[in-house]
């Protein structure tokens, strides 16, 4: 979807993609991803000291992203 919608995005920053999503898909769906987005940022970067991501919250991120995936390809 994005790519039709902005040639040689390809180059671009996750933060651009996410802001261009905001313009070509519904709003629901641009928060849902940015959402997502943050969810899966503070999973991957969590510091020694914290507690890592459950087996649970990583599942629903997965089925999360999968939904974004199916919606954002139609």
């Amino acid at each position: 979807m994005l790519d039709a919608a902005t040639p040689g995005l390809s180059r671009t920053t996750g933060r651009a993609k996410l802001l261009l999503l905001r313009s070509v898909a519904p709003a629901e769906t641009g928060r849902r991803a940015k959402a997502l987005w943050s969810q899966l940022s503070l999973g991957c970067h969590y510091h020694l000291y914290e507690l890592g991501p459950t087996y649970d919250q990583v599942r629903v991120w997965r089925a999360e992203a999968g939904g974004l995936v199916r919606e954002l390809g139609n």
